[in-house]
C-alpha cells in the first residue's frame, strides 16, 4: 500500500518499477490515450497530482523513456502475452506491446502481482532470450513430424497428452502399468479442468492465451471431429471400437508425447494485432523443448499446426510472431506520434529520411529502411506491393528497384524464394520438401 509520500515510480537502470494502479495514473498524467489493445487500465483522477510529482522526480532521460513506454502500453498497435517456464520451476509472465511510432522497440510489462516492471526489448534481443529459454542452439533430432489441423484439434491433442500424463502419474503411485489409450469422455474431463491455475502442462499453460474460453467450451461433437482430424493427420489411431470408442497415439504422436511429458522448458506466446475495421488477429504459439526435440503447437483463428521444428524453422516462427506492429491503415503515410509528458516532454522522434512499407496478406508492414526491406523481400514474391513517401501509390517490388538478387529454389506452393535446406516455406508455412 502506497502512502501519499511514497515514490510512485522507481527507475532501476533502464527499467522502471511501478504498481499497476500507479501505472494507470502516470499514463493519464501524460495524456496517453487508450485503444482496444491497451495494457494499462484507466487511472483514478484523485491520483493525478501524485502522478505528476512522481514523474517530475525522474531525471529528464528517464522521463522521456517512461513517456514512450506509457504511450506504447496504453495504445499498442500489437500486443502479446508471453509465458515461459524452465524445468517447471522458474515461471515468468509478461505482457508485450509494439507501436509503429517507435521502431524496433518492444515494451514489456512483467509480473502478475504488484509492483510491475517495465522493460524494453528489441525484436533481436527478445528472440535471443526466447531461444536461450528453449536451448535452441543445442542439437535437435531431425524428425519429419508436421501437420496442419484445426485449432480445436491442436487443443484436443494437448488434452490427450495431459490424460496420458495423469495416467502415468497414477501408475507410478500404484505401481501398475499405465494405460496407453484414452476415450473422448476423458478428453472432455481434461478440457473442463483447463481453467485451473497450473503451469505444469501445456494446455493449462496455454489456456489463458486463447480468447473466448475455447478450451473449456468445446462440445462433444467438436471434440469427436477433432479426434477424427488427428487420426487423419496420423497422430492418433483407434484402439478399440467396443461400447466406448478408445484412441491411442500413433508412432509420431508418441514421439511428441515423450518430448512434451519430459519437457525441459516451454514458451507460450499469444499475439493480438489490429486488422482494421474493428477486427483483430490472434495467433498462439506453444513451443516445448525436450532433450532431443523442439515441438511447435500453433493456433491462428481456426487454423492450427503441430510440428517438430529445426532451429531455422524456429527462427522463422519467431520472426513472424515478433515482427513490428504495422501502422494503422488510415495513417500508413506517417508514424503515430507518442504522447508527450507535461513540461518535460522529449521532442518527437524524427522519421527516417525514407521509410518503406510493404503489403503482406492484406496488411501493411513497416516502416523499414531499404536494406532491411531488401532482406525481407528475399522470402516474398517479386510482385509484393511496396510504398514510401516519394511514391504516389503502391507498386510491385520488381518495379521499385528494391528486389534482391534472384534466389533459386522457389516454394512450390506460393512461389516465394527461400533456402532449399528449410523444410517449411517462411512465406506460406507449407512444407517445401
Amino acid at each position: 500500500m502506497y502512502s501519499e509520500t511514497a515514490t510512485m515510480v522507481t527507475a532501476d537502470g533502464e527499467d522502471f518499477v511501478v504498481a499497476l494502479d500507479d501505472l494507470a495514473a502516470l499514463a493519464d498524467c501524460i495524456g496517453a490515450r487508450a485503444n482496444p489493445l491497451s495494457l494499462i487500465p484507466e487511472g483514478a483522477a484523485d491520483q493525478a497530482a501524485r502522478a505528476a510529482a512522481g514523474f517530475q522526480a525522474l531525471d529528464a532521460a528517464a522521463q522521456a523513456r517512461l513517456a514512450v513506454a506509457l504511450a506504447v502500453l496504453r495504445a499498442p498497435g500489437k500486443m502479446a502475452h508471453l509465458h515461459h517456464t524452465i524445468a517447471d520451476e522458474t515461471v515468468s509472465r509478461a505482457a508485450l506491446a509494439w507501436s509503429s511510432s517507435v521502431p524496433d522497440t518492444i515494451v514489456a510489462l512483467a509480473g502478475t502481482v504488484d509492483p510491475r516492471r517495465i522493460t524494453f526489448w528489441t525484436q533481436a534481443s527478445l528472440t535471443a532470450s526466447i531461444r536461450k529459454t528453449l536451448a535452441a542452439d543445442e542439437p535437435l533430432r531431425d524428425d519429419e513430424i508436421g501437420c496442419k489441423v484445426s485449432t480445436p484439434a491442436v487443443v484436443v491433442f494437448l488434452a490427450a497428452l495431459e490424460q496420458l500424463r495423469a495416467v502415468r502419474l497414477h501408475s507410478m503411485l500404484t505401481h501398475g502399468a499405465p494405460l496407453s489409450h484414452f476415450s473422448q469422455a476423458e478428453i472432455m474431463d481434461r478440457l473442463r479442468d483447463a481453467a485451473s491455475e497450473d503451469f505444469r502442462w501445456p494446455l493449462l499453460f496455454t489456456e489463458k492465451l486463447i480468447p473466448g474460453g475455447l478450451v473449456t467450451s468445446l462440445t462433444e461433437a467438436e471434440v469427436a471431429a477433432a479426434l477424427g482430424e488427428l487420426a487423419q493427420a496420423g497422430l492418433v489411431e483407434m484402439a478399440s471400437q467396443g461400447k466406448v470408442l478408445r484412441y491411442e497415439l500413433s508412432n509420431a504422436g508418441k514421439v511428441i508425447a515423450g518430448g512434451v511429458l519430459h519437457d525441459v522448458s516451454k514458451v507460450a506466446l499469444g499475439v493480438t494485432d489490429q486488422q482494421g475495421q474493428g477486427k483483430f488477429g490472434r495467433d498462439i504459439l506453444l513451443l516445448v523443448r525436450s532433450a532431443f526435440h523442439l515441438f511447435l503447437f500453433a493456433m491462428a483463428g481456426q487454423t492450427g499446426a503441430i510440428a517438430a521444428l529445426a532451429n531455422d524453422e524456429l527462427a522463422a516462427a519467431l520472426h513472424m510472431a515478433l515482427r513490428p506492429a504495422p501502422p494503422p491503415a488510415e495513417e500508413a503515410r506517417a508514424p503515430v506520434p507518442v504522447p508527450a509528458a507535461p513540461a518535460v516532454a522529449p521532442p518527437p522522434l524524427p522519421p527516417p529520411s525514407k521509410q518503406w512499407y510493404y503489403s503482406r496478406a492484406g496488411q501493411t508492414e513497416g516502416p523499414l529502411d531499404e536494406a532491411t526491406l531488401r532482406g525481407v523481400l528475399r522470402s516474398l514474391p517479386p510482385d509484393t506491393l511496396v510504398w514510401n513517401q516519394d511514391l504516389a501509390g503502391w507498386i510491385p517490388a520488381r518495379d521499385a528497384g528494391v528486389l534482391p538478387p534472384a534466389v533459386a529454389n522457389a516454394c512450390p506452393q506460393c512461389g516465394a524464394p527461400g533456402d532449399p535446406a528449410q523444410r517449411f516455406c517462411i512465406n506460406c508455412g507449407r512444407r517445401r520438401l
